[in-house]
Order: C-alpha cells, then sequence, then structure tokens
C-alpha cells in the first residue's frame, strides 16, 4: 500500500496565510463554529476584518482552508512518526504518541472536529473535507497494519476495514476523554488504553489469548 495522500494546502500559501488560520482555529476551540466570526478572527490578531476577506474572500473560504491546513499538519505528523519505527509495534505506539499529543492539544483539536462533524450534514463542501479526512485518516491506520500484517505480528483480512475499526476506537477514547472532568490528569491513561486496545485487536491471539510480545 503506498503512503497516504495528504490533501493540497492553500495555493501559495503565505505566512498570513497560516496567522490567518491558525487564529482561526484558535477561536473556533474558544468560541465554537455556531458563534464563529471572521470578525472574531480579525479581533483576535488586531486585524481589520477586510484583511480576513482580503486572503480568503469568505468566511466558508476560511473555515475550509483552516481545516485543511489542520488535518494535512496532523497527517504529517503521524507519518513522519511512523516512518521513524521499525517494528509493527513500534509503529502503532509511533502513531498514538504522534495522536496523544498532549491534553491541551487534544482537546483543541477534537472540540473544533466535532463542530465540523456536525457540519457535514449542512454543507457538502465539509462534507467532502470530512469525507477526505476519514479516508486520509483510515489510509494512515490501514499503512500501520499493512506492515504488522507482512512482519507476521498482525492479522488482518481487510487492512482499510481494521483502519475503520482503529478510527472508531480512537474517535471514540478521545469523545469520552473530552467528557472527563479531570481530563488533563487522565490524558496518559487514555493514551495507554488507546495503544493497548489497538494492540490487542491486531495482534494474532497464541493459545487462545492475544499475544503480548514487545508490549
Amino acid at each position: 500500500m503506498g503512503r497516504p495522500r495528504i490533501p493540497d494546502k492553500e495555493t501559495r500559501i503565505t505566512p498570513k496565510h497560516v496567522q490567518l488560520m491558525r487564529a482561526t482555529y484558535q477561536v473556533l476551540a474558544e468560541k465554537g463554529l455556531s458563534r464563529f466570526s471572521l470578525q472574531d478572527v480579525a479581533d483576535h490578531l488586531n486585524v481589520s476584518k477586510g484583511v480576513v476577506l482580503y486572503y480568503f474572500h469568505s468566511k466558508d473560504r476560511l473555515l475550509l482552508a483552516t481545516w485543511r491546513w489542520v488535518l494535512s499538519r496532523v497527517a504529517e505528523r503521524i507519518r513522519a512518526s511512523v516512518e521513524r519505527s521499525a517494528t509493527p509495534e513500534d509503529r502503532v505506539r509511533a502513531m498514538v504518541d504522534a495522536i496523544f499529543i498532549g491534553p491541551e492539544a487534544n482537546r483543541t483539536f477534537y472540540l473544533t472536529f466535532l463542530d465540523l462533524v456536525g457540519s457535514v450534514a449542512r454543507d457538502p463542501a465539509f462534507a467532502a473535507l470530512a469525507e477526505e479526512a476519514r479516508r486520509i485518516e483510515e489510509e494512515t491506520y490501514a499503512d500501520v497494519i499493512q506492515h504488522g500484517v507482512k512482519a507476521g505480528i498482525f492479522r488482518s483480512s481487510d487492512p482499510m476495514q481494521d483502519a475503520k475499526v482503529l478510527r472508531a476506537l480512537i474517535d471514540g477514547l478521545f469523545i469520552q476523554w473530552l467528557q472527563e472532568r479531570e481530563w488533563r490528569e487522565l490524558h496518559p491513561l487514555y493514551k495507554h488504553l488507546c495503544e493497548e486496545a489497538i494492540l490487542r485487536y491486531l495482534r494474532y491471539p497464541v493459545n487462545g489469548y492475544v499475544s503480548d510480545t514487545g508490549g
């Protein structure tokens, strides 16, 4: 299986584009999509609303560009981390390390990501972006699974289908973690649970039990 394709970033992206997208991401995390406005982004950077419109032309284009930028950075981080690891188990651990990067960063990402999910039914443009995000995520996971299958460590008759299970497992644990009152303190626990759950799901059973080799 080839490397997952990273979505195209904004054409001729400039430092100003990045500054505006980063501010948009921060405002989305603070206010949510329903209360988001271009004026919020302008106020966050102490610029006029016209500056935001000059670079992105509309609210929807700014939101879509921001999410493509965020998702491409996440995909690149996971892929780079995985490719530095040799064994299948180490690749899973590297993948989980790259996903569970820290309580604040993960909380920001998932709060804004859940807003994106809520937009899918209302706007075809967001639906296409969400589909692309799912594809990239699942291809990244499938690549890790396929490597383990070839090494004889993981079992999978269909890595893409099993990648969907991994996505559900990871997203489900994050949604549960978001609801914890002590989410900062519990972040390492959920990271450990995620790693162990993925390895248990993928490893070959030995004498009726899942192997703990390498873990």
